[in-house]
């Protein structure tokens, strides 16, 4: 049975689309006098990126996500292991680590093949921040405009960008459980 490897441009397209989407909805409010000193974005309330800096290292984020991504898809065939996996973090732990029993080891250590891991993570991510970038452009535009609904959120959540961060992470393990289970399945149906 040929496997169907995953499609490169839907996801790509979005995570562009939303990335510019985001770009474009803090320069609306970061370009303002004064408007760099209530951004969240890590790089900015951190490490002091100014707005061009803060575009210039989002491409080049956005341009390692979409290698890796573009490598996941173009990489993908039915994984060789050893054993018999029960679950799909057994079988990605065989693929990574050559033991069933590695599988904590997943969020932290690359294992055999850096490559193949590096990009199952950009791949998820790439998906996680095209997904949570809605939601920020919706963040920028409502301090932006001054919407009512803002104030609300604010006083709810006193710090959105915290709580769109861990929407992220969240959808970050969702996709990367998703991935894993894709993987696993694909190896069952070729046994």
């Amino acid at each position: 049975m040929p496997i169907t490897p995953p499609s490169f441009w839907p996801w790509a397209i979005a995570f562009l689309i939303t990335r510019a989407g985001d770009i474009w909805s803090t320069s609306i409010w970061m370009l303002q006098k004064g408007g760099e000193a209530g951004e969240m974005n890590p790089l900015s309330s951190v490490l002091g990126f100014t707005f061009w800096p803060l575009v210039a290292s989002n491409m080049v984020i956005s341009g390692t996500f979409l290698y890796g991504h573009w490598w996941y898809c173009h990489h993908h065939e039915v994984r060789s292991v050893q054993g018999l996996p029960k679950n799909r973090w057994q079988f990605l732990s065989l693929v990574h680590y050559g033991r069933p029993d590695h599988e904590r080891h997943l969020a932290f250590r690359s294992g055999r093949e850096p490559k193949l891991y590096y990009a199952q993570l950009l791949h998820c991510a790439l998906q996680a921040v095209a997904v949570v970038s809605v939601l920020v452009i919706f963040h920028n535009l409502g301090q932006y405009h001054s919407w009512a609904i803002q104030d609300t959120i604010r006083e709810v959540f006193i710090r959105p960008m915290y709580v769109i961060y861990s929407i992220g992470l969240f959808l970050l393990c969702f996709f990367y459980a998703h991935m894993a289970g894709t993987e696993f399945r694909t190896w069952l149906s070729a046994q």
